[in-house]
């Protein structure tokens, strides 16, 4: 005789396990995401580390005096976004659209101010505009996590003006002038 039980327990252990291989193979990428005001408002780099960015986006046009890191978090990025609350009262909502080659594509919106699609490698980092805070610029880096990465030294910041050219007007990068606050 059959045991009716045995086969519903069948059915289930099958959908756990099909659920739990669902969920491993889950792309997922670990990033660090940091909130930069970038202002005109004094000379402060705060931590020292951002006088790199700072060089970076002068030799771009964008003529800011001061940058200050008003947070960061490690984040782990998949299909479902993940939301940062930003200081200016919009919200920032990263998700994961594809991972290929060690090359993340991430789509990143800004409440009330912009969508894209920006693409992370290994080394480097991003930069998104975030809207305007205190007299300056926010500004969302998006760098992979370095817990993850191998212990090797980003030497360069893939085209940070391009990203914000598109924030800033949407000329071409070359001709950039930051905005007079």
């Amino acid at each position: 005789m059959r045991n009716p039980g045995g086969s519903r327990r069948a059915i289930g252990v099958m959908v756990l396990l099909t659920s739990f291989a669902t969920f491993a193979a889950e792309p997922k990428v670990r990033v660090t995401a940091e909130v930069i005001l970038a202002s005109n408002q004094g000379n402060t780099i705060d931590p020292p580390g951002l006088v790199r960015m700072k060089n970076q986006f002068s030799q771009k046009g964008f003529a800011f005096s001061s940058y200050r890191r008003l947070s960061s978090e490690k984040l782990v990025l998949v299909r479902k976004g993940v939301e940062i609350k930003l200081p200016n009262l919009r919200t920032a909502t990263l998700r994961l659209e594809d991972m290929k080659g060690g090359t993340a594509t991430v789509k990143v919106e800004i409440s009330g101010l912009a969508s894209t699609t920006l693409t992370l490698g290994r080394e480097g980092s991003l930069f998104q505009h975030a809207g305007d805070h205190e007299g300056g610029q926010l500004i969302l880096v998006l760098s992979p996590d370095r817990g993850t990465q191998p212990r090797r030294t980003a030497l360069g910041t893939p085209r940070p003006a391009e990203v914000l050219a598109r924030e800033f007007g949407g000329g071409d990068a070359g001709d950039l002038v930051a905005p007079s606050p």
